[in-house]
């Protein structure tokens, strides 16, 4: 029962209640439709008949079955989570928030508050994470949806063909025909087929990561990865090669999501790997990854609050429109500390630099976040050489020295040219 609770206070979010609107209008709309068909001559409606009903509302049990599963969750590593061996702790990352260490393929998302197992995103649609316990049941969600859609825009498409050519003048319709039916099913039709090629693409590119065995985390932590590399090289420094372990083939990737049993295989902590690869690839390339972002962290100090909202108007219209809906927020007072690892046009993300019993007295769960770029001010730091300075000069400073460097190339090159 208490799972039951948990699953319908997800569905009280905006995500969940757009996409079951989406359903009841397209279910709604196409039952219509069908009905009035039915109500056509039995010899020129054959296909139109009981049949189109079963195929409909199996449409409709299959999507809501597994929009339900799906609101489950991928699964979480219990707070404080340790590996057995305690060796291991060394290659893995700490979760200061959940105060244990993450699983192999585990992430910590700031929406759900809590480190899901191969956590591959957060779904809106959902309200939660899709990955390792509910990945099947998302993607077969994907799947049907299209289906059912394409299904209930053909029957909304026929009903409103026979009311333009006005074939329900010859015979007597089950329920009478008046425009705000008419305007129901255009309705019907044009949301049908935006959901059917939105979850489509959705689904398409579940099935291409599902056959690689890559989350869309994993897949951007590998392409940091390959840029590490190539800068590394570009500086005559030499990386070992990253080898990612858990691609072991399609087949072999596509069985861990889908298979009879309905189930993922695996506990969500080990898993298979390939030949000669280690457990900890992943989590110990995730580990340099961050310690090389350490390195090139902005400090600056906050010299104007703000309080964390999600429009926050008071700091400009294009602060308040051009922030993402999605990311967190957090939010700093005048005078905190706060290291910046990311830029924006109009924010900047980054840790608020917080004792425990500052973060606590704030009632922050996380201390990581966004905040408007005008708020933040850049520190005197002697190792950057840089003088005290707002966050766009930086920025500025950045742009100076990529285009001396390009204009360095373009003398080089004429130089070249002129020797020839």
């Amino acid at each position: 029962m208490g799972e039951v609770l948990v699953r319908l206070r997800r569905v009280l979010h905006w995500g969940p209640l757009i996409a079951l609107t989406i359903i009841t209008i397209v279910t709604i709309s196409g039952s219509y439709s069908a009905i009035q068909l039915w109500s056509r001559p039995k010899h020129r409606v054959t296909f139109f008949r009981w049949p189109n009903f079963i195929v409909m509302y199996t449409w409709l049990f299959l999507i809501l079955k597994n929009f339900y599963q799906a609101l489950h969750g991928p699964g979480s590593t219990p707070g404080g989570w340790k590996p057995a061996n305690p060796e291991d702790c060394q290659f893995l990352q700490y979760c200061k928030i959940c105060e244990g260490y993450k699983a192999p393929r585990s992430h910590h998302c700031h929406q759900c508050e809590r480190c899901s197992i191969k956590m591959d995103h957060h779904c809106p649609w959902i309200n939660n994470c899709v990955g390792h316990e509910n990945h099947a049941s998302f993607l077969r969600f994907t799947f049907y949806v299209p289906l059912g859609c394409l299904h209930g825009a053909i029957l909304n498409a026929n009903f409103l063909y026979r009311v333009i050519t006005n074939e329900f003048m010859y015979y007597r319709p089950y329920f009478q025909i008046n425009m705000g039916w008419i305007i129901m099913a255009m309705m019907g039709i044009a949301v049908a087929m935006g959901a059917a090629i939105g979850v489509f693409i959705l689904f398409a590119t579940q099935v291409y990561s599902i056959c690689k065995n890559e989350t869309q985390i994993e897949d951007w932590i590998i392409s940091k990865a390959r840029q590490r590399r190539k800068r590394a090289r570009s500086q005559g420094v030499q990386l070992e090669p990253f080898v990612y372990p858990y691609n072991l083939g399609p087949w072999e990737n596509f069985k861990q999501v889908i298979n009879f049993s309905g189930r993922a295989r695996g506990n969500g902590v080990e898993w298979p790997v390939k030949e000669g690869c280690n457990p900890y690839s992943l989590s110990i390339e995730q580990l340099e990854q961050k310690k090389e972002k350490r390195e090139h962290v902005v400090e600056a100090e906050v010299v104007r609050p703000y309080n964390g909202a999600w429009c926050p108007c008071s700091h400009g219209v294009c602060v308040a429109l051009c922030g993402s809906p999605v990311d967190r927020r957090v939010p700093i007072l005048t005078g905190d500390s706060f290291d910046i690892s990311k830029y924006d046009e109009y924010w900047v993300y980054g840790d608020v630099l917080l004792s425990e019993a500052e973060k606590k007295s704030r009632h922050l769960v996380s201390t990581r976040g966004w905040v408007p770029r005008h708020c933040i001010k850049e520190k005197r730091s002697e190792r950057r050489g840089e003088g005290c300075g707002d966050v766009s000069d930086v920025a500025a400073s950045v742009s100076a020295k990529t285009t001396a460097q390009e204009g360095k190339k373009t003398k080089g090159k004429k130089t070249k040219a002129k020797e020839e």
